[in-house]
């Protein structure tokens, strides 16, 4: 019995040591192997990890540029100033890609690329955005009185009112160590005019007779990817101001004329003319956004100034046209928001906001003193301007030397300044 016992318990023994041995020998793996797999789940682990932390940590994507008499102020959304570059020159305006600006000197022929330091990496289903101080370009872009750019799509026009040419700059182009090569460049003759690149490719550029040559066009011109024209609408007279919204499918850009608005069809390249109430009329300023079905342009009447209270709103799903009395004046300081919002800086110093489907005035709130026009082109004049935020209406205040933010019915200052504010634009990286 003894030995039995012995036996039995030697045998239980060698069964427990095979299996142990067993599942040991299941999970072994190659030494390679075994730690391909545990670099392979740390990738996975940082990964996640890494995608956390992109995902909470929080980057101020938002610009705002101030020009003034010879410079431009740079702040973030928390209205904290981070640059202030002399750059002899007030004048501001968006590139298409909404991350640069150009700060253009007319009278000098100079422009300066500025880069304002945000811009979001579309990554699939979601994106990131990033923020870097703002940059100077180390170059000049030189030309005859460059005076309108034009940003659409994915490309800058810039237009020299000094020989009539165009100039075509993509997005990719614009850099501030690297001078930009023009896309294209479209010959003309010397006219007050603009260009608008279309998002099939197209561009639409403003025209005056070579024969009889005026200071404002008498109508655009459409020309294909390689410059060369491929229809001429010479319906608009005293062409002035553009505006475009839709995309390649329902395209819609908008130009004011004397007694009407034409609007163009780029997706299939037709015209229409609008006309205004007052065929004596015209309209010189046009707004609008991509996401917005309405634009908002001025009403100007020499004939008739009494009708200088009116604004004018084009629909562009029906394509017409309405207009609309707001009870004041006006000094150009006009907006449009996503949402369809239109937004009006009345010389009465009051911000009106308008549903521009219903053409009526939603709000009302007094922001400034109010202030008189200067008549004819009151060059040199400073008047108060607006800029669109997430956060609200930003209004500039010269006769104080402020930056007002308006939310709701409450006006904040957010900035007070040494400088008169001569100009506003605030980008988002998320647009």
């Amino acid at each position: 019995m003894n030995n039995l016992k012995v036996f039995i318990l030697l045998l239980l023994a060698m069964f427990l040591v095979a299996g142990c041995s067993g599942n040991a020998t299941t999970s072994e793996k190659p030494e390679s192997e075994s730690k391909t797999e545990v670099n392979e789940e740390q990738t996975e682990e940082d990964d996640e990890h890494n995608h956390e932390e992109d995902s909470h940590e929080v980057v101020d994507g938002t610009r705002v540029a101030i020009g003034y008499d010879g410079g431009v102020i740079i702040a973030d959304s928390n209205f904290t100033i981070l640059e202030t570059l002399e750059t002899g020159t007030s004048a501001i305006a968006l590139a298409a890609d909404h991350r640069h600006a150009f700060l253009n000197d007319r009278e000098e022929g100079v422009i300066k690329l500025l880069d304002l330091g945000v811009w979001t990496e579309e990554h699939g289903d979601h994106g990131h955005t990033y923020a870097e101080e703002p940059a100077l370009s180390t170059y000049s872009i030189n030309g005859e009185k460059p005076t309108h750019f034009t940003g659409h799509g994915n490309k800058t026009a810039i237009f020299y009112d000094g020989d009539g040419s165009t100039e075509i700059y993509t997005n990719k182009s614009l850099k501030t160590d690297a001078k930009p090569t023009p896309l294209l460049t479209i010959p003309g003759i010397e006219h007050h005019g603009v260009a608008v690149p279309l998002t099939n490719g197209n561009y639409a550029v403003s025209y005056t007779d070579e024969h009889d040559p005026q200071t404002l066009p008498e109508g655009i011109i459409i020309y294909d990817k390689e410059g060369e024209e491929i229809t001429r609408f010479d319906s608009c007279p005293g062409l002035h101001g553009e505006a475009s919204s839709g995309s390649k499918e329902d395209e819609i850009v908008a130009f004011g004329c004397e007694g009407q608005v034409f609007l163009y069809s780029s997706h299939d390249n037709e015209g229409l003319e609008l006309a205004l109430p007052d065929e004596e009329a015209r309209v010189g300023t046009i707004k609008s956004d991509d996401g917005s079905l309405y634009m908002l342009g001025n009403y100007s009447s020499k004939d008739f100034p009494e009708l200088n209270t009116n604004i004018t709103i084009i629909n562009t799903i029906d394509k017409s046209l309405q207009t609309m009395d707001i009870g004041t004046r006006y000094a150009g300081a006009m907006a449009v928001s996503r949402t369809g919002d239109g937004y009006v800086l009345g010389i009465d110093g009051v911000l009106y906001q308008i549903d521009l489907a219903k053409g009526e005035i939603k709000s009302e709130v007094q922001v400034v003193d109010a202030f008189e026009i200067v008549e004819g082109h009151g060059h040199g004049t400073v008047y108060p301007t607006i800029a669109l935020m997430e956060e609200g209406i930003l209004v500039t205040d010269p006769a104080d030397n402020k930056i007002l933010l308006v939310k709701d019915d409450n006006v904040e200052t957010v900035l007070s300044l040494d400088v008169q504010p001569t100009s506003i634009l605030s980008v988002s990286a998320s647009h």
